[in-house]
């Protein structure tokens, strides 16, 4: 089922959810993006390595969180490996009126949740992504809407087609009759069996509906627009805003958006449009909306012979325009906190994202910082642009933050640093960094240009908590009275998932001929209070770019992160000794002592693992 299950709760009520993970080789994690764990529940945030270890092949686990306290518009999605790409994922959307312009759906809402769809499976991507030859999945070969779309094997603008044969470079791929060795036998996504276009609706002529659309897929930068019909923006990743009027919605991987429509029209059947952006390369979804007592019936209808206006995939001035046009909404019963001053800023970290060749245990390169833009970039010799040979296919090539790449670690950071495992390990020498509860930080992501010279669009995903979006520009940011002018800090939007935008003619601002001169192009400002205690993972939400290193941790210091769980898996360096010398360190051994005095009042977690130590003790 793609997606999987929509999932919806009232605001703050409990959220139990059992994973039965009946892969028998694929280990899974599900990640609730959005949620900030206000309750004390970081164990329960999914995130493979980080917050918790992964569930076992043919096995279980049940998750226990609440929800956020506003309703909004969220998702959910496997956070392990490439399980994304084959459609681990769906809507979490949280019941209510977000702000009082979301009483004017007087139709209901429609959930829309996008995914792009490879025709390989994840493990072979991940595998092409790791290898120092390097072979890069490139972008989807469908969009879907949720869940359906079609893909034609006989006429595609994605492989080299004569008569139904089609040819990726020069190995056959998608005959129209034939079966790819990852599809089961017999086929069951030939012509004869696709389901066809999301149909949704019907919808009722005058009426306006609050669409909600979710980015769910892995690397695609979409658009969103329906035909004859414009859309006003109320909420970006959960949060209330102004209301903007717009024509289409840009989100990348990670983004949900929300927006009203009103169905102005005469009755008919009307193409929802989906198209990829800020990469060269020719994808399209459809859905068709359905209005009450249309004549027309909607199986019939081709949605590409629609006539819609989309900005083209190298317009990155609308996505910088739109980013920015957004504004908070600061006034109501669910009113967006104040931004809070530049003078209580604690920190600012200065994140410069750059792609470099390196040797597969390496964890930097050159002169790594997060203080200081310059000596990030380095000089000359020293520069990103500097290590992009492979040296003969020996050095893999990765993404990296302030010249520093992450490496997954063997015991979850969550369990390292609440049980002193490996604790020494949490530096930034590592991409951890401490922050502290209710503190205020900013946060500014430096764009750069790739080995190829492209500056790519990324989307930035923060765990645990949301942000204030002060704003975003071009070129190189210095910390200059104009550019400090440019923020927005009176109604900035507060969002979760945020973007870098691409600058520059097809997203090449230099010469590529002449890499020598490349140089920060763009940057995006965030402000962010910690208000939960926890690990929490900032990443690029370009999937292929979390696993090519793209990712760090801010943590809040070990004494203020919560009891586990009674069902905490063990995992890495984690031992049931280990464990309990955190829980009881007055127990040695099997010498369980006066181990009922000491759970008084304990978690359940503590009880169970004193319940171990009475059956090992009975045991000798």
């Amino acid at each position: 089922m793609i997606p999987g299950p929509e999932i919806r709760v009232h605001p703050g009520e409990e959220i139990i959810i059992t994973v039965k993970n009946e892969m028998k080789s694929q280990a899974v994690n599900i990640h609730w993006h959005g949620m900030q764990h206000t309750d004390g529940t970081v164990w329960q945030d999914g995130a493979s390595m980080i917050s918790s270890c992964p569930i076992p092949p043919m096995s279980s686990w049940t998750y226990r969180f609440k929800a956020n306290n506003e309703p909004g518009t969220f998702q959910y999605h496997g956070h392990i490996g490439g399980v994304r790409t084959g459609g681990l994922g769906g809507a979490l959307i949280i019941k209510g009126n977000i702000s009082d312009y979301a009483a004017e759906a007087d139709g209901g809402d429609i959930v829309v949740m996008m995914t792009d769809w490879y025709h390989a499976t994840s493990d072979e991507l991940v595998v092409d992504l790791l290898q120092p030859q390097f072979r890069w999945p490139g972008d989807g070969q469908s969009i879907l809407v949720n869940g359906k779309g079609k893909f034609d094997c006989y006429n595609n603008a994605v492989y080299n087609c004569n008569n139904g044969t089609c040819l990726q470079g020069t190995s056959k791929v998608c005959g129209a009759a034939d079966r790819a060795y990852y599809q089961p036998s017999p086929p069951t996504n030939r012509c004869s069996t696709c389901p066809g276009y999301e149909i949704l609706g019907p919808v009722t002529e005058g009426k306006t509906y609050l669409f909600r659309f979710i980015n769910g897929g892995a690397l695609m930068l979409m658009n969103i627009a329906l035909e004859g019909h414009n859309m006003t923006v109320i909420e970006v990743d959960g949060s209330p805003t102004q209301k903007y009027n717009t024509s289409s919605v840009d989100l990348n991987s990670g983004q949900r958006v929300a927006v009203l429509i009103t169905m102005d029209q005469p009755l008919g059947v009307y193409t929802l449009s989906v198209s990829q952006r800020a990469r060269n390369a020719p994808r399209f979804g459809y859905a068709l909306i359905q209005y009450k007592g249309s004549a027309v019936n909607a199986s019939t209808v081709d949605p590409k012979a629609a006539v819609i206006s989309q900005p083209a995939w190298n317009d990155n001035k609308f996505t910088l325009d739109f980013q920015n046009n957004i504004k908070g909404l600061y006034t109501g019963f669910n009113a967006i906190p104040a931004v809070p001053s530049s003078a209580k800023v604690t920190r600012t970290f200065s994140m410069l994202v750059t792609q470099e060749r390196m040797n597969a245990m390496a964890s930097f390169q050159a002169q790594p910082s997060v203080d200081n833009l310059t000596v990030a970039v380095g000089p000359v010799g020293s520069k990103p642009q500097d290590f992009c040979d492979s040296d003969g296919n020996t050095k893999p090539l990765r993404w990296l933050f302030g010249r520093r790449t992450w490496h997954y670690p063997a015991t979850p950071v969550l369990s390292k640093l609440y049980f002193g495992i490996g604790a020494e390990d949490l530096t930034e020498e590592n991409l951890y960094y401490a922050i502290e509860l209710n503190k205020t930080y900013d946060m500014v992501i430096h764009n750069y240009p790739a080995c190829n010279g492209v500056c790519e669009t990324h989307s930035w995903h923060m765990h645990g908590m949301n942000f204030w979006l002060l704003g975003a520009g071009r070129g190189e940011w210095s910390g200059s009275a104009a550019q400090l002018a440019m923020l927005n800090t009176v109604d900035p939007p507060r969002r979760d998932t945020v973007q870098t935008i691409s600058e520059g003619v097809d997203n090449k601002p230099f010469d590529t001929t002449k890499p020598q001169t490349f140089a920060p192009c763009g940057w995006t400002v965030i402000r962010f209070v910690p208000k939960s205690p926890g690990t929490w993972m900032f990443h690029c939400h370009q999937l292929w770019h979390i696993i090519m290193g793209s990712n760090a941790v801010f943590y809040t210091a070990a004494h203020t992160i919560p009891p586990p769980p009674s069902n905490l898996m063990l995992c890495g360096e984690m031992t049931v000794e280990k464990v309990a010398q955190k829980l009881f360190p007055s127990i040695k051994g099997c010498n369980i002592g006066n181990a009922n005095a000491a759970s008084t009042g304990s978690s359940p977690f503590v009880a169970a693992v004193l319940i171990f130590f009475a059956h090992v003790a009975r045991a000798t």
